[in-house]
């Protein structure tokens, strides 16, 4: 409600002698086109974060309806159920991210909880839990050293995980308060506040957004300092899911835009300001939430948040916007 890599194209055959000494005709064997939509099964699942796991072909979406998790083959256009809805607590699920280890991320909105699963064999792994209720737990973000972040849209917080508590045998844990929100600049109001959120390269910072007010924040996880990102007079900018690939910050929105908005922003070298490059609609866009980077691709979710009579079935839609 997150750098680029670029698939390797298949390798040309080169020709190869018949027995007569005829050289045979040079062939090419090429990757057939990746699909342009990801179909996702059910008419009320509102699918709202997405990972995609590098060094496989798969990606995750989870539906914040039931917390049905499915997994998606970049390679065929259709999902399929990997963990069922209702299954260890997990009754609604919003962001998600898998690490190097094959770990998948899960933020549980009003759940409070985290859950993180093996891909490999399925199995729950963790349950980070804020035992509080009043919590929406939004999105992931992963630093370098392995720790996780997690935003919170309805409690001032910013939630971490650290490696080590990944790595722990404990199935069962507290989430803990990574930067207390509520004397910051940043102002919980009623509605969406912090949403999307990615941690910077040298892991430092995570910029947060908050939907409510269309802003940013680069908030430090050393010092616990948070301040506002100077969009330059831009507005209408806004992150539900947010990807920081170098310098340049990419913003996925539905929020005024039901056809969905991508606000690309270049950030100066200390993550304080922020210039809009350039803003894009379409592309198969149905209020988006969020994307994952495939290749020189976006992979954009189609969450319709709230929208009675959604466009079915639910997908998510590649697009190159290079």
């Amino acid at each position: 409600m997150a750098s680029l890599f670029v698939l390797g194209a298949a390798t040309p055959a080169l020709a190869t002698p018949h027995a007569t000494g005829r050289p045979a005709a040079a062939s090419a064997h090429h990757r057939a086109p990746l699909p342009t939509s990801y179909t996702i099964p059910g008419d009320k699942t509102y699918p709202e974060g997405i990972a995609r796991q590098q060094g496989t072909p798969y990606f995750y979406v989870g539906s914040t309806a039931d917390g049905t998790i499915y997994r998606g083959d970049v390679h065929q256009p259709a999902t399929r159920v990997f963990l069922p809805g209702g299954e260890d607590g997990r009754t609604s699920v919003a962001g998600m991210k898998t690490d190097r280890t094959g770990r998948l991320i899960v933020a549980g909105g009003a759940t409070g909880k985290v859950f993180v699963y093996d891909t490999r064999s399925r199995a729950l792994l963790h349950v980070f839990d804020t035992g509080r209720t009043d919590v929406f737990l939004n999105d992931v973000a992963l630093a370098p050293n392995g720790d996780a972040y997690i935003s919170d849209s309805t409690h001032p917080a910013l939630w971490h995980i650290t490696a080590a508590q990944l790595k722990s045998e404990h199935v069962q844990q507290p989430l803990h308060v990574g930067v207390d929100l509520s004397h910051s600049p940043m102002l919980y109001n009623d509605g969406f506040n912090g949403n999307g959120l990615v941690v910077t390269g040298d892991g430092r910072y995570v910029l947060l957004a908050d939907y409510n007010d269309y802003a940013f924040y680069r908030v430090d996880v050393r010092t616990h300092k948070v301040v506002r990102v100077d969009l330059g007079g831009a507005e209408g900018v806004s992150g539900d899911g947010l990807l920081l690939r170098g310098d340049t910050l990419t913003a996925v929105t539905e929020l005024d835009h039901p056809e969905g908005q991508i606000s690309v922003l270049k950030l100066s070298h200390d993550y304080t300001r922020a210039k809009l490059v350039r803003t894009v609609h379409g592309h198969g866009m149905h209020s988006p939430s969020t994307a994952a980077v495939d290749g020189r691709d976006l992979l954009i979710v189609n969450f319709q948040f709230q929208i009675t009579n959604p466009h079915l079935p639910f997908d998510i839609v590649r697009a190159d916007l290079q």
